[in-house]
């Protein structure tokens, strides 16, 4: 749900000594003073996982680097990192293999698969998560000699792994299916990949492209002219999946910030218009839909909420504290 940055592996050993050196302490004591975990901080030294950008900046506050020397040793990754990740990776599945997978699930099959009699608000957040962390994928088995029809949700497997278990699996019974989440330690990614047409149809139905989605991703013509808790689903999904809630250090952590991003423009002016439909002074800056102010987050999350579990925790620390720490920093 926010940048994640990669450090190149012989500056990551040195960038990760000096900090030590520097400051004159162990790991274990680094966790501490920036407030991750232990396991963590060990994956980022060993370049295992990629390090969320907040943390990658309490890290650079501790030691001196002149700011060329890291600008060229690290790759920024966006916030839709993986979705795209998740697109490129599942073309690379071998067609045979998926295909024998197939037929090896058909034999157990013992109900037919159902498309949902009408929409509703579930329904509509679990298309608003498709549109932030979906893809969708048509492959021609040989095997089979037929189409295959995936659905593909890509998500950060410590971040999302919950809510994609708790919130979006779930809905699949309204289309009488199930699906198993992916676990991928090496891309630090959590995948569900349901293999289903009627989901598949569903999905492009309500305006999920095949494929890349950049510039095809519009909002629904009838979400503008439907009830508000229809529209603050389809921007639940959409927060939950592609948004982030945070607030700058540089203002005491005080001000929070609710954000959307796309690579869309036609998609983020449809974003926007949503958001602005709940009287929310929405704006866009680059690639963001923006709403700032606590005020703003409050009514955010009186009128359109959150389903993710991390969103939740935050926003009820900051009720209590009065600051939106960054999430390695939240007091349980």
């Amino acid at each position: 749900m926010e940048n994640r940055i990669k450090l190149k592996d012989d500056f990551r050993v040195q960038f990760f000594n000096q900090i030590l050196s520097k400051n004159n302490i162990t790991l274990k004591q680094l966790s501490k003073k920036i407030n991750c975990g232990y396991s963590g901080l060990k994956n980022w030294r060993t370049g295992k996982f990629l390090i969320p950008e907040e943390d990658f900046n309490s890290l650079l506050a501790l030691v001196e680097f002149e700011s060329a020397q890291v600008k060229h040793n690290f790759t920024k990754y966006p916030s839709n990192w993986g979705a795209k990740l998740g697109g490129v990776v599942s073309n690379d599945r071998s067609q045979t293999f998926i295909a024998k997978r197939m037929a090896h699930a058909r034999r157990f099959r013992k109900h037919k698969i159902i498309v949902p009699p009408e929409m509703n608000d579930q329904l509509w957040e679990f298309l608003g998560t498709f549109f932030g962390d979906g893809c969708l994928s048509k492959v021609f088995s040989k095997y089979d000699k037929r189409w295959l029809y995936f659905s593909i949700l890509t998500g950060h497997m410590q971040d999302d792994l919950e809510y994609y278990k708790n919130k979006v699996m779930p809905t699949l019974k309204y289309f009488n299916c199930n699906a198993n989440y992916n676990l991928r330690p090496e891309y630090t990614v959590v995948t569900i990949r349901i293999n289903n047409k009627n989901v598949f149809n569903f999905l492009k139905k309500h305006g999920m492209p095949v494929g890349l989605k950049k510039d095809k991703l519009r909002i629904p013509k009838e979400v503008f002219i439907s009830t508000n808790p229809t529209k603050a689903a389809i921007l639940r999904g959409l927060l939950d999946t592609d948004g982030h809630i945070f607030a700058r250090k540089d203002e005491g952590y005080k001000y929070p910030y609710v954000k959307i991003t796309s690579a869309s423009k036609l998609f983020r002016k449809d974003i926007k218009k949503l958001i602005r439909g709940f009287g929310l002074p929405a704006y866009e800056h680059g690639t963001d839909v923006l709403v700032r102010g606590s005020a703003n987050f409050k009514t955010w999350m009186n009128l359109i909420g959150s389903s993710h579990p991390l969103n939740i925790k935050r926003y009820n620390n900051w009720l209590k504290t009065g600051v939106l720490l960054p999430k390695n920093g939240l007091v349980v």
